[in-house]
């Protein structure tokens, strides 16, 4: 009863009048913000002044991309509309990074307000923002479904990576990552895969600001029309899968699609609890696992590390 009663005394975390643009963090708020947050609003009607620092102030526009090196390399590729860029107040701006993010801003004539560390923290949802946040609009994204009967510019084979249902935007962020640094043409994002959120940008260390971000809602429609094309070949990572990565050789996959010219490799990744249905698997040309150690009780990898595995695989047969 007393905890009932105590619950209802407690402040609310959002203003009446304000409301705060949706994030797609999985954390919406930490435990010691929503402290602070308490008790500002416990003293607010003893402070008269005019606190521009104020979360209740702070108004975004898009999203809150934060960190040196996703903000770095947004600026840089310029994917995204920018609105404003927030500067902690206390850093360093002697480094060589902050002063070009600086620059960069300038440049494109974007508003930059020096604000308190602790207004950063809330803007970034408590993140590791390292002194710097960018208000800025979602990473754009293609449909692939729309993109049937993609061509090569050379004969080199086109390498992609989709998706399957990855819930966690770290995972994510740490496959964009790696994937980037294996030199991946495309990441394809199915239905029920986590949004390329700040979170993921900033887990990547930027890269998914560089790498081509395609959705796909109906993935059965979609390997169905490759089928018809017939020049790319399905590798499915399933932890049941018919042949081990080890033995695995893109040479043979050549051979296999000789005759019809192989032009792209997709790569289908599931996420560690649920894998990839039976229905895709069936649909694939190769199914692929990565076995364990024979006195290991562990069955499955995070989904980032086997991606991973397969992308450094793959990527070096060809």
């Amino acid at each position: 009863m007393k905890l009932h009663l105590f619950r209802n005394v407690l402040p609310r975390y959002f203003h009446n009048k304000t409301r705060l643009p949706e994030l797609d963090f999985t954390k919406p708020i930490s435990d010691r913000l929503r402290k602070t947050s308490m008790k500002e609003q416990t003293y607010a009607n003893t402070n008269n002044d005019d606190d521009d620092e104020s979360l209740l102030k702070v108004s975004l526009r898009g999203q809150c991309l934060f960190g040196l090196y996703p903000i770095e390399i947004a600026l840089k590729t310029k994917h995204r509309q920018f609105y404003q860029l927030f500067l902690s107040n206390t850093s360093n701006e002697n480094r060589p990074i902050i002063q070009n993010i600086q620059q960069l801003a300038e440049n494109l004539s974007i508003p930059i307000k020096y604000t308190s560390t602790n207004t950063l923290d809330r803007l970034s949802f408590d993140r590791p923002h390292q002194g710097v946040c960018l208000d800025c609009s979602p990473i754009p994204t293609q449909d692939i479904e729309q993109t049937i009967g993609i061509k090569t510019t050379s004969n080199k084979i086109s390498l992609d990576l989709c998706l399957v249902k990855i819930h966690d935007p770290m995972n994510l962020g740490g496959i964009i990552r790696t994937s980037h640094f294996f030199g991946i043409d495309r990441i394809i994002l199915t239905r029920g895969t986590c949004q390329p959120s700040p979170v993921a940008s900033k887990a990547s260390s930027g890269a998914l600001e560089l790498m081509p971000i395609y959705t796909c809602n109906d993935l059965n429609a979609y390997l169905t029309s490759l089928h018809k094309e017939n020049n790319t070949a399905l590798i499915c990572a399933a932890h049941q899968g018919n042949t081990s990565l080890r033995t695995f050789r893109l040479e043979d996959v050549k051979k296999k699609f000789s005759t019809t010219n192989l032009q792209r490799i997709i790569v289908l990744i599931g996420n560690e609890h649920e894998g990839i249905s039976e229905e895709i698997v069936k649909m694939c040309h190769y199914s692929v696992c990565i076995q364990p150690n024979s006195d290991s009780e562990i069955s499955s990898l995070n989904a980032s590390v086997a991606c991973g595995l397969f992308m450094y695989h793959i990527s070096a047969q060809m």
